[in-house]
C-alpha cells in the first residue's frame, strides 16, 4: 500500500516521502522554486545557466566527472531541468543508497564552484542556436508564442535566454541569483519509491536541515501575475520567414492557470481535440485528408495564466488549405460544441491515466509534490470525481469564451512571400 507524508523542517524545507514498496528504488527530485519567469530581461536565461553550472563541480566533488561518477555509483545519473516557474534536479537510488545520494545532492545545491564558467557559456550558446535559424531569427514556435502572448511579461522571455543576454552574464550575477533563490525556503524535496516515511523524513533534515533560509521561513516573492492578453485588436499574427521546405504554425488561445476552477474543464477541452487518433483533430486533419503528418493540441497552465495550443507543419502548397479546415473546425467547436461521445471518450481517457498514476514514480512527484511549490495538492480521488462532473455543456462555454477571433495568437515559420502573409492574413481575419 502506498503511504504519503509531507513534513516541515524548522528552517522551511519541505519534503514529501512516498513509500511504495513494490518499487526495487528511490526517485529523488529536488525542485527549486525559480524559473524564467523570476528572471529580469537582462538577466534572461540565468536560471539556465546556473542550473548547468551547478554540475561543474562542488565543495566535494572538484569537477563534473568526479560529481558524475558519486552519482552513477548510488544508481543513476544526475539531471537537471529549468522550466518557467522551477528548477528541478532529480536522481534515481538504490534504496539502500538513498543517505548517500541524499548527501551528494545537498552539496550539489549548496556549495557549487561556479567553475569553468565561460566553458558552460559556450555550451549554451550552441544550445541556443537551435532556436535560431541561418539569419538570426528565432523559429522555435513555443517561444514565439510565449513572447506574442506575453510581450511585456517574464512569461514571454525563453528560458534558455537570448544570445546577447547569455553572453553577458557575469559570475557575480550567477552567484548572486544563486544566494537569492536556492535555499531551504525555497525548495520541495521529493522522495518516491521504497522508502518508509520515517527514513526519510530523518535523511532529509540530516541533509538539509541545516541549509538555511533567506530571511523568514516563506516563499520568495513571487513575480506579478501578467496582465490579460490583449484582445483589443486581435488576431494577433507573427509570421517568421525561414528557408524551408514547409511551414510550421502553433495557434494560442489565452486560457485559465492551473489554480484556477476552469483548469480541469480545459485540460479536458484539449483532449476532445487531441488525445489520439481518433480525436477531432488528428481525424479530420491527418486520418481524413492527409494533410499533415501529425498535429498536436496541448494546454499548458501556469499558476495565473496559461495557453491552450494547436501545432503542426504543413507542405507549402497546402498551407492554404489547412488553415482554412483547421479554422473551419475550431469555428464548429465554438457554435456546436464537442459531441457527448468526444466528451465521454476524453472523460474515460483522462480516469484511465488517473489510474495508471499508481505505477509512476514521476506521476506521484508531478501531483503530490510540485503543486506545494504554487499550488494546492489535488489527490486523484478529488480530480477522479471532478472530471466525472464535466459536462458537454460546460466545455462548449469555455470553447465559446476561448476560441474567437480577438483571442487567436498565431505563428508562422517558413518560405514567406507576399501572397502567403495576404492568405494567412484573410484566413485569420475570417475566423
Amino acid at each position: 500500500m502506498t503511504i504519503r507524508h509531507t513534513d516541515r523542517l524548522p528552517n522551511g524545507f519541505t519534503t514529501v516521502v512516498i513509500d511504495m514498496p513494490h518499487a526495487h528504488q528511490v526517485l529523488v527530485t529536488l525542485m527549486i522554486r525559480v524559473g524564467s519567469r523570476d528572471e529580469s530581461p537582462r538577466e534572461s536565461g540565468i536560471s539556465h545557466f546556473l542550473e548547468h553550472l551547478l554540475f561543474r563541480g562542488n565543495a566535494d566533488f572538484p569537477d563534473g566527472e568526479a560529481l558524475n561518477r558519486a552519482f552513477e555509483s548510488v544508481g543513476g545519473m544526475l539531471n537537471g531541468h529549468t522550466g518557467v516557474e522551477a528548477t528541478d534536479y532529480e536522481f534515481v537510488a538504490h534504496p539502500d543508497h538513498l543517505g548517500e545520494g541524499l548527501q551528494y545532492l545537498a552539496s550539489f545545491v549548496r556549495t557549487p564552484t561556479f567553475a569553468e564558467l565561460e566553458k558552460e557559456r559556450q555550451i549554451l550558446l550552441h544550445e541556443l542556436l537551435y532556436d535560431y535559424n541561418q539569419r538570426g531569427h528565432l523559429i522555435n514556435l513555443a517561444a514565439l508564442a510565449s513572447q506574442v502572448l506575453w510581450p511585456e511579461h517574464p512569461l514571454g522571455q525563453s528560458v534558455g535566454g537570448v544570445p546577447t543576454t547569455v553572453s553577458a552574464i557575469s559570475e557575480a550575477q550567477v552567484r548572486a541569483h544563486h544566494r537569492r533563490h536556492y535555499h531551504s525556503a525555497n525548495a520541495v524535496l521529493a522522495l518516491v519509491g521504497k522508502v518508509g516515511v520515517s527514513e526519510g523524513v530523518a535523511l532529509a533534515g540530516e541533509h538539509f536541515g541545516d541549509w538555511p533560509p533567506r530571511g523568514a521561513c516563506d516563499p520568495v516573492t513571487l513575480s506579478a501575475p501578467p496582465a490579460p492578453p490583449s484582445r483589443a485588436s486581435g488576431p494577433h499574427l507573427k509570421l517568421v520567414p525561414d528557408a524551408d521546405n514547409q511551414f510550421h504554425l502553433q495557434l494560442s488561445f489565452p486560457a485559465p492557470g492551473y489554480n484556477d476552477a476552469e483548469e480541469l474543464a480545459t485540460t479536458l477541452l484539449s483532449r476532445t481535440l487531441d488525445d489520439g487518433p481518433t480525436s477531432r483533430l488528428q481525424r479530420v486533419l491527418r486520418e481524413e485528408l492527409a494533410l499533415v503528418y501529425d498535429i498536436a493540441a496541448g494546454y499548458t497552465p501556469y499558476r495565473d495564466a496559461g495557453a491552450l495550443e494547436i501545432a503542426t507543419s504543413v507542405k507549402i502548397d497546402r498551407l492554404a488549405e489547412l488553415l482554412r479546415i483547421l479554422l473551419e473546425e475550431l469555428s464548429a467547436f465554438r457554435l456546436r460544441g464537442p459531441s457527448e461521445d468526444e466528451v465521454a471518450r476524453a472523460r474515460l481517457r483522462h480516469l484511465f491515466d488517473l489510474e495508471f498514476e499508481g505505477d509512476s514514480l514521476e506521476a506521484q512527484v508531478e501531483r503530490y509534490s510540485w503543486p506545494l511549490l504554487y499550488a494546492t495538492v489535488r489527490d486523484e480521488a478529488e480530480e477522479r470525481m471532478r472530471v466525472r462532473t464535466i459536462t458537454r455543456h460546460e466545455l462548449h462555454e469555455l470553447a465559446r469564451r476561448l476560441f474567437v477571433r480577438e483571442n487567436l495568437y498565431l505563428v508562422l515559420v517558413g518560405p514567406l512571400d507576399g501572397t502567403v502573409e495576404r492568405m494567412v492574413r484573410d484566413a485569420v481575419a475570417r475566423f
